[in-house]
């Protein structure tokens, strides 16, 4: 395939992606006919909303972000510089440092090598007091009389020699075991497998949150994928990611398929999961701006 042909490459349509694998392509039409309607992504009525504002994958250019929406806490995913230098970071920590938001926590990304090197990555953090940092580690914070604990991870599955990775074939170097029972809001730099991911999640952060079922899962990595998803942690769930890992047959696509139609609420323990990946397109051309979720 020459370069041009690469960079104007169309989609697939709807029926080629049909006959390629019939199975899994109603799975998904089925699934997110309810995990995505917008209605899942709202907050009790009875008190007033935590705003958190979702943010990933910058690259250096969150400049080009413009002003970011209002809220309580500002999250960013990881990935927040294109090549991981020193100045890179020092750059990006600045910009976020100076956002209105009360609380600001952010974790690494597969390209901030900067923040890999324990030496380097004090330097920079003792140098803006106001940001919450991230690595394997959980923090609580407060919002009006409300306490959130957070848990954030900046690895992922290894794909070339990248910062903060660890090999997809000994997923137990993740450490996902160790995320608490009792998190609400996580922040992992690459999304759970089948959610948000476009085929490239890891399946033991998909077995850890199926433990932890925070009321909030944070997310970026894979640019193609950004979303929100509502994950209600049901029969229907399961049916479809073992339909996705090519471990269910046409019986788990009816489950999938009732579990649509008859469970049409959000459970009282599902998890809100957002891949909030700001660039986007085939060159990261796009630059797209933050998710806001209120819980």
């Amino acid at each position: 395939m020459s370069l041009d042909a690469l960079l104007h490459r169309r989609e697939p349509t709807a029926f080629e992606l049909f006959t390629q694998d019939p199975l899994r392509f109603l799975a998904r039409k089925a699934y997110e006919s309810t995990s995505k309607r917008p209605e899942l992504v709202a907050s009790s009525a009875d008190r007033v909303p935590v705003r958190i504002v979702c943010i990933s994958d910058t690259h250096s250019q969150h400049a080009q972000l413009g002003t970011l929406p209002d809220g309580d806490i500002l999250i960013h995913a990881g990935d927040l510089t294109h090549s991981g230098t020193p100045e890179e970071v020092h750059d990006a920590l600045q910009w976020l440092a100076s956002q209105p938001h009360p609380h600001k926590i952010f974790i690494a990304g597969n390209h901030d090598h900067a923040l890999s090197d324990e030496e380097t990555r004090a330097t920079l953090l003792h140098a803006f007091p106001g940001l919450v940092y991230l690595q394997q580690s959980a923090t609580t914070i407060a919002v009006r009389e409300r306490t959130f604990r957070i848990y954030g991870s900046p690895l992922t599955p290894a794909h070339g020699s990248w910062a903060f990775q660890y090999p997809r074939a000994s997923p137990a170097q993740a450490n996902w075991d160790s995320i608490p029972s009792d998190t609400d809001i996580l922040v992992t730099h690459g999304p759970p497998m089948h959610h948000v991911d476009k085929g490239s999640g890891c399946a033991a952060l998909l077995s850890a949150v199926w433990k932890v079922r925070p009321r909030l899962h944070i997310c970026g990595h894979i640019h193609a994928a950004r979303g929100v998803e509502s994950l209600s942690w049901t029969r229907a769930q399961a049916a479809y990611e073992r339909i996705l890992a090519r471990k269910g047959g046409w019986w788990d696509l009816l489950v999938v398929f009732f579990g649509g139609v008859f469970g049409r609420t959000l459970a009282k323990d599902s998890t809100i999961l957002v891949n909030a990946a700001s660039l986007g397109g085939f060159r990261d051309e796009q630059v797209r701006g933050a998710i806001v979720i209120d819980l």
